[in-house]
């Protein structure tokens, strides 16, 4: 907004001298100091990690503690930015808040992570909502992807400078992910699957390096690439579309990122039928891949993993496997290794109930547009494939660029029309409302 402020007000007059004056001085709008403040979230959130690890590996040790405490104060500065006068953000917190806080006192050990868990997709969704236009998210996808290839190309082509400064497998035992020695490409300094021993799937020749860039390992960056993909062909008028998808392509292959590649197929298909397919069938897709993980797991006379599509859902079929009943509504004492697998995780961090109503709250809440609803069919699909190999769905790094996208797009009209005035669903805090 233009404000007219004489510099008269600012000064004394001086007799028989003309005032000079500026006629308007520029002031940043409130809703500008926003959006700066989100797209910094969203950024810090995309590279924290890449930070803590060259601080680890050239200033000072650093511990879990420290990868919590920036989480915590990321998720903080995005909540207060997602509050408003609406209550929308409210309801569903104190809902989501009382339900875990009901879960949490029936297990033996307090596990906070859970709640952290679910609170990046509500905070960076609510966020989303408040975005003005979808140009915006379309600067910030770009942005980031350019951020990713940037460091990514570095890595791959300056590997010892990177690891130099950036010790991914010394950070991961710092903040104690992984074991000193647990790494099994001896002498690497990579993240455990930062090396293909058997070769590249996707151009061989390029070596046995899997990039990860700011991700630290190549499952994000894969599942970035999926994600870059998905906006590309939703966003059929986007600016820049061709090297939005050019940038889908490099960051999986950089990454030989197999499943990123597998996931995009899935987009296409889900893109085609989204329309004939009931909203019903949408909220059942996840029960049905959990339906035939047990039935393979179950049946199957396979008895080792193997690096390939079947080994990965022959693994993701044991690893359910072994939830018990309480596990599966959220309660048990068995503390087992499960991340490979976001079905199981996610069952076994917020039970059945709780799965139940975010997956229904996720599919049936009304969207603004059928363009709306065609984005939320991708991502279903997203979320599906991927937690069957993975729980990185609730990765920061990821999930917060994912769900601030759904929450833009939730709020806009979509291609069919464009309001004359474009106002916002929602303005931050720094509003002034």
């Amino acid at each position: 907004m233009w404000h007219s402020r004489p510099e008269a007000l600012a000064a004394p007059r001086t007799a028989g001298l003309p005032v000079r004056r500026r006629p308007f001085e520029a002031r940043p709008e409130p809703y500008d100091l926003w959006l700066k403040a989100v797209v910094a979230v969203v950024l810090g959130g995309l590279v924290f990690n890449f930070f803590l690890a060259f601080v680890n590996t050239r200033l000072f040790g650093i511990s879990a503690s420290h990868v919590m405490l920036l989480e915590v104060i990321l998720l903080g500065i995005g909540l207060m930015l997602a509050i408003d006068r609406r209550v929308d953000l409210y309801v569903v917190l104190m809902i989501y808040l009382a339900y875990m806080a009901m879960i949490l006192a029936l297990r033996p050990e307090l596990d906070l992570k859970a709640i952290r868990d679910g609170l990046i997709p509500i905070v960076f969704y609510f966020l989303g909502r408040g975005v003005r236009d979808i140009e915006t998210a379309d600067r910030l996808v770009l942005g980031c992807a350019a951020i990713v290839i940037g460091v990514g190309l570095f890595e791959y082509f300056l590997l010892d400078l990177f690891i130099a400064n950036v010790n991914i497998n010394d950070y991961y035992v710092a903040r104690g992910t992984i074991q000193q020695g647990d790494n099994f490409n001896e002498g690497s300094s990579l993240f455990i699957s930062g090396i293909r021993p058997e070769g590249r799937n996707f151009f061989p020749f390029l070596g046995q390096h899997r990039v990860s860039s700011v991700f630290l390992e190549p499952v994000s960056m894969g599942n970035f690439g999926a994600f870059l993909g998905m906006w590309a062909l939703f966003r059929k008028d986007m600016a820049r579309r061709k090297l939005l998808f050019a940038a889908a392509a490099t960051v999986i292959i950089l990454g030989d990122a197999r499943f990123g590649l597998f996931v995009c197929f899935g987009f296409g298909a889900a893109f085609v039928v989204h329309r004939v397919v009931p909203r019903v069938l949408w909220w059942l897709l996840p029960a049905l891949v959990i339906v035939s993980l047990v039935i393979y797991g179950s049946w199957t006379t396979r008895l080792s993993w193997e690096d390939d599509l079947g080994g990965r859902w022959f693994h993701a079929a044991r690893l359910f496997l072994k939830l018990d009943l309480a596990g599966i509504f959220g309660i048990s004492a068995i503390d087992t290794f499960l991340d490979d697998n976001g079905y199981a995780y996610t069952l076994h961090q917020f039970g059945l109930i709780g799965v139940a109503g975010l997956w229904s709250l996720f599919i049936f809440a009304r969207t603004r547009s059928v363009d709306a609803w065609r984005f939320r069919a991708l991502v279903a699909t997203y979320i599906c494939l991927l937690m069957v190999v993975s729980n990185s769905l609730y990765s920061i790094k990821t999930a917060a660029l994912l769900w601030l996208c759904v929450g833009a797009v939730d709020v806009w009209p979509g291609f069919a029309r464009k309001p004359a005035v474009q106002e916002p669903a929602r303005r931050g805090p720094l509003s002034g409302r």
